[in-house]
């Protein structure tokens, strides 16, 4: 089951950016806190349309009022006159704006500029592995993503920078110059702040030609591999993000971003082996090996 910061980021990819009370009523109510804390979520006016919940056929009908405006009801095909809870009315939409800022100022910034083009702000500029690149948020889909570089590319140029964006993206441009990298990856909510994963940012920009990796690196899919087997523990244990994650291991997070990259001159093998079994990942499956056969 999804999150309610994984739902929050799905919706920046959609025309729509509202939830109803349908939707945020299976949310906890520290999820919820979380998020309005932030300000990632502001209350909107009442709802005028609603999903019918007392027939199957899941159609929208326009919320009416009684004379008095004390009650609210829709008229369903099948039903007939049904009494809307007005708790159901209420809505809550995503502030973009101010999602961009909290980027911005977990990058150390908190300067937001919005770019001439829907949905797209310039977040600033920040040091990272011998680049001081620029950094973008897109609240966009991805088929919106050629429009959303050239944008870019029209308003500073080729310049280095990453692009955040709310879905699984490739990797780069093919000059290399524009970084593109799902905003789930990088940064993650707890107790109503954002945090931006330095070490993962750097590692992006750390494979461009521009400084050349150490041939004793694994290449990125495999780097990538391992980290997705590290995220897989911390959704099962819910764990919100890699400094967490070092916490509840008690190994610090820069030594899980070594393990990631296999830089051994951060750890020992005994170390690795010990991380490994508290996740219950076996060597063959780290180095991305084939699972080993279960035999009967």
């Amino acid at each position: 089951m999804e999150s309610a910061w994984q739902l929050f980021l799905r919706q920046l990819a959609s025309p729509d950016l509202q939830f109803t009370h349908d939707d945020v009523c299976g949310w906890s109510a520290d999820e919820f806190e979380a998020l309005t804390a932030a300000g990632l979520i502001s209350e909107m006016a009442l709802a005028t349309r609603v999903v019918c919940d007392v027939c199957e056929a899941d159609h929208w009908e326009r919320v009416r009022w009684s004379e008095d405006g004390k009650r609210a009801y829709i008229v369903c095909p099948e039903a007939g006159i049904v009494d809307l809870d007005l708790e159901r009315l209420r809505q809550w939409k995503c502030c973009l704006q101010q999602f961009a800022g909290r980027i911005s100022k977990a990058l150390g910034r908190g300067e937001v500029r919005p770019v001439p083009a829907s949905r797209l702000w310039f977040l600033g500029r920040h040091r990272t592995a011998g680049h001081n690149p620029h950094f973008f948020l897109a609240a966009i889909g991805p088929d919106e993503l050629p429009t959303t570089i050239k944008a870019v590319r029209q308003a500073y140029g080729r310049v280095t920078a990453m692009l955040f964006v709310p879905f699984p993206s490739p990797t780069s441009t093919e000059d290399g110059k524009l970084r593109m990298v799902d905003v789930g990856k990088a940064a993650s909510l707890q107790d109503g702040q954002i945090a931006v994963d330095l070490e993962f940012i750097e590692e992006q920009f750390g494979d461009s030609g521009a400084l050349r990796v150490s041939a004793k690196q694994p290449p990125k899919p495999l780097k990538e591999h391992r980290r997705a087997i590290l995220r897989t523990y911390m959704e099962g244990h819910q764990i919100h993000n890699m400094q967490a994650l070092g916490t509840h291991l008690g190994i610090e997070a820069s030594i899980l971003h070594a393990m990631i990259r296999g830089d051994t001159s951060k750890y020992g093998d005994t170390r690795l082996e010990t991380m490994l079994r508290r996740i219950g990942c076996s060597q063959a499956k780290w180095d991305g090996g084939p699972k080993p056969i279960r035999r009967s």
